[in-house]
């Protein structure tokens, strides 16, 4: 069957969807994604899909080429009525998707012939979150819910390379990122003056290490601060990557220290060690999945509170998490022979 699988927005997002797609593809879907343009490359190398379709900046040319593409189904995973419009106006006689019982979800409720009732539990992690709407579409769960990212030996050879143009040799030290953004907003931000004192500490305790300051286009000037008040020596690296060649330089790690963010869940979804801060998030949805990660989450009575901003002004969810903690916590993940903090 020649199915079309809306995807979410958001990188980290789009990460945690993978298990569906693995799911889909092993249910005898030849699979296109839908997708905005930034995460076309990233998906193109995954093996369960078999097209990419990116959005074009007008719904009414979106459409006109799913239309032409005459897809027999399509899997609606945001949950918002544009998505769902798309594939509706697409005329996709099969439409899957969830539907609930407020006025956003009614309307879903019409466009989608075949929407699922939102269940979802909210305090389950949110890879898990499309459950009921495969076995509604009797399509079996993946054999675990831990997102893959497929990386192969030649676009990890790209990901040295980048790290070799920028001045890191390995020879078997340490390799640490530091990524201090997250798209989602300031409050998922610890201060970035911390990720500079963690840097500082990194070299005192582990100094055979080498970092390297991770940064998207919109994180530059973020990622340069960190750059220059931890002493101008670790490069940055992503401003000029797209997303799969940001995967190739994360692949390369040994630990990310990072804010729950896409770049987080790409880092866990290669199997690299993710250091992550919660705070104004919930790390029961949106926590690395999988075995070798660990999360600081100070837990504060007013969190999560999913604000982009603290709605307090103070932000003691993120500030309350020392750099002493965290680089304790990142010498032990690391396992290595460091001096007492």
């Amino acid at each position: 069957m020649r199915t079309l699988v809306v995807l979410p927005n958001w990188v980290g997002d789009t990460i945690l969807a993978l298990p569906v797609l693995a799911a889909l593809a092993a249910a005898s879907r030849r699979l296109s994604v839908l997708c905005r343009p930034h995460l076309g490359p990233l998906l193109e190398t995954q093996p369960s899909v078999h097209e990419v379709v990116l959005r074009a900046v007008s719904d009414a040319e979106t459409v006109h080429h799913l239309r032409r593409a005459k897809f027999e189904e399509a899997v609606i995973l945001p949950n918002s009525i544009r998505s769902a419009w798309l594939a509706y106006k697409a005329e996709i006689p099969r439409r899957w998707g969830y539907a609930g019982t407020t006025p956003e979800g009614l309307v879903r409720r019409f466009i989608l012939p075949n929407s699922v009732r939102d269940r979802r539990d909210r305090a389950r992690h949110q890879t898990e979150d499309y459950h009921d709407l495969l076995s509604a579409m009797e399509v079996a769960a993946p054999l675990d819910w831990v997102p893959g990212l497929a990386v192969t030996a030649d676009q990890r050879e790209i990901g040295r390379q980048l790290l070799t143009r920028s001045g890191l040799h390995r020879h078997r030290v340490p390799l640490i990122g530091l990524f201090g953004g997250a798209e989602f907003g300031p409050s998922k931000q610890w201060p970035w003056q911390r990720f500079a004192e963690l840097s500082q500490q990194f070299r005192k305790h582990l100094p055979n290490s080498q970092q390297t300051i991770l940064a998207g286009p919109k994180e530059t000037w973020l990622a340069v601060r960190i750059h220059e008040e931890s002493g101008k020596i670790h490069p940055v690296i992503g401003p000029d990557l797209d997303l799969a060649q940001l995967a190739a330089v994360i692949a390369n790690l040994d630990l990310l220290v990072t804010n729950d963010s896409g770049p987080m869940h790409m880092a866990a979804a290669l199997g690299v060690p993710c250091l992550a801060l919660f705070g104004p998030t919930d790390p029961r949805r949106t926590r690395p999945v999988g075995d070798r990660h660990e999360v600081f989450y100070s837990d504060r009575w007013c969190s999560p509170c999913f604000r982009r901003r603290c709605p307090l002004l103070h932000h003691r969810c993120m500030k309350d998490i020392t750099v002493d903690q965290v680089a304790a916590r990142a010498l032990q993940m690391l396992d290595a022979d460091s001096k007492p903090l």
